[in-house]
């Protein structure tokens, strides 16, 4: 039996560019102090499923399903911020998640199912981390809200190197 899988994946929200580098600024005004650091900003993005390390028909399982979901685009508003103290991250959201987020989310769950991908049992918490190993809770801080209108949703691979882990887009896929 093989001990390493093939690929580190995720599903999220990826953001353009200019909603990423309005993000980006929004994040900057969240106060942090070493050993904490900034999310770079062409990591920015909202996560729909944690997959983690799968092997290579797994992940075509996962690509196939995906392809199955039937959600519409929707908008969402990032106008809030908070963190997440035992995973030591500052973090972006929305005050009132929209309900065909909610919906995306429970259907692309329940169609990685087929895949041997347990989805989490929290509650469902859509945020953008902008910051991680924080030691401390952040000032709240002010920041203009930002639009979102969301038309896909992708599959992510998650990669280390040397400078940081990075982020590839996999597979696009749309909502109608």
């Amino acid at each position: 039996m093989r001990e390493e899988k093939d690929i580190r994946v995720f599903f999220a929200l990826w953001p353009d560019a200019v909603l990423r580098e309005s993000l980006s600024r929004a994040g900057m005004t969240i106060p942090i102090q070493r050993p904490a650091r900034r999310v770079p900003d062409y990591n920015l993005h909202l996560t729909l499923h944690f997959i983690g390390n799968v092997y290579l028909d797994q992940l075509a399982c996962l690509r196939q399903q995906a392809r199955r979901v039937r959600a519409t685009g929707f908008d969402l508003v990032i106008d809030s911020q908070g963190c997440f103290g035992k995973a030591r991250v500052a973090w972006l959201g929305c005050s009132a998640v929209p309900a065909a987020l909610q919906r995306l989310h429970q259907q692309l769950g329940r169609r990685l199912r087929q895949c041997e991908y347990q989805p989490e049992a929290r509650h469902y918490n859509p945020h953008v981390t902008v910051a991680r190993k924080i030691t401390s809770v952040p000032e709240q801080a002010e920041f203009s809200a930002l639009p979102w209108r969301v038309e896909n949703f992708v599959l992510i691979e998650s990669k280390a190197t040397d400078n940081g882990v990075k982020y590839r887009v996999v597979e696009t896929y749309p909502l109608s």
